[in-house]
């Protein structure tokens, strides 16, 4: 039997063993935080010299920048006929040095590691707005309330702040933090036979994982092998035999949201969806897990019908494609400490 269809059997059996209640074992209590977003904005295209900023002088700040995405808006054009904006840009990236070794304290992280630098600019004002989530945003999105975790987190995104502010001589403003989701975190779990190679059934599970969401519509936008990242030879995660990030991007879903009617750019501030899957020495099982897409409406107090429904539409496929290669709904909370 191969690696993978013995994954989908023994999950199948174990969906009986499962109750998969929907709040994690204690509650969580957000922070203070009434920020959603740092927001830079210009009144002139500063396109060249910020990608320019983004690729040398971030990276030499222990910056990694993971596949990047410059202008977005010319697909919305291609693929619907228009667009309302003059530049959409995302940047996923995160402080490695600092970063990796946290997510062995909780692998959660990864839901916003790499996160995203966005850039964005409007036909109606042509002004240029860099933007990205608050990092105390992102850890109430994820849950996560260990407060020397925070403190690390947090910190990782001082240089970034201080070399922007420096460069282009910006101001930060701050969009607010509208209002919290229910339920911000969808969380998977799936139970596998040990295989005879584990790295053959890794490749094999990535591809299978990978084929299911683009039978679906959604295109990896982005890979991020975390435990085995291109700018070190250390490996700072032992404890895992594989840690990757895969940035999901679903385009219709995004024209619907940041551009076309009633254009919502600064939601890309999510953009692209950032889904960690990994697997931990002597645990028979896969991990998955990712921020929902209710969180975005709750953060932003999205309103508008259409915008919604697409919303609720990945909040229901996304749970569905991974359950269709065995994925077990499981409660949000640090696997790691999880009885």
């Amino acid at each position: 039997m191969k690696p993978i269809t013995k994954l989908l059997a023994i999950a199948l059996l174990a969906v009986t063993a499962y109750s998969a209640p929907q709040k994690g074992d204690a509650p969580f209590t957000p922070s203070d935080n009434k920020k959603l977003a740092v927001v830079y904005t210009f009144d002139k295209n500063i396109d060249e010299e910020f990608f320019s900023f983004v690729k040398k002088d971030l990276k030499e700040l222990g910056y990694f920048l993971s596949d990047q995405h410059q202008n977005v808006q010319a697909v919305y054009a291609n693929n619907f006929g228009s667009t309302k904006l003059n530049n959409l840009a995302f940047t996923p990236m995160m402080h490695e040095e600092t970063i990796r070794p946290l997510l062995n304290k909780d692998p959660r992280l990864a839901g916003f590691s790499p996160f995203n630098l966005l850039t964005f600019r409007k036909e109606s004002d042509m002004k240029t707005v860099i933007s990205h989530l608050t990092p105390e945003a992102m850890l109430d999105i994820l849950e996560i309330d260990d407060k020397e975790l925070r403190a690390s987190f947090t910190k990782s995104f001082e240089p970034l702040s201080k070399a922007i502010t420096e460069k282009f001589g910006a101001e930060k403003s701050y969009a607010d933090l509208k209002g919290r989701a229910e339920d911000t975190m969808m969380n998977f779990e799936i139970p596998f036979e040990e295989p005879e190679d584990i790295d053959d059934f890794l490749e094999e599970f990535e591809q299978q994982f990978r084929t299911a969401f683009e039978e679906k519509g959604y295109i990896i936008a982005g890979f991020y092998n975390v435990k085995w990242s291109f700018n070190s030879d250390e490996d700072v995660m032992p404890e895992y035999n594989s840690f990757w990030t895969f940035s999901l991007c679903h385009i219709p879903f995004s024209y619907n949201v940041f551009d076309g009617d009633s254009p919502l750019p600064l939601a890309g501030i999510f953009a692209p969806c950032s889904m960690y899957v990994y697997v931990r020495k002597g645990e028979n099982k896969v991990v998955i897990g990712m921020p929902t897409l209710g969180a975005w409406a709750g953060a932003l107090n999205i309103t508008d019908p259409k915008k919604l429904e697409k919303i609720n539409q990945l909040d229901v496929e996304i749970p569905a494609i991974i359950k269709s290669i065995g994925g077990i709904s499981v409660p949000n909370g640090n696997p790691l400490t999880r009885k």
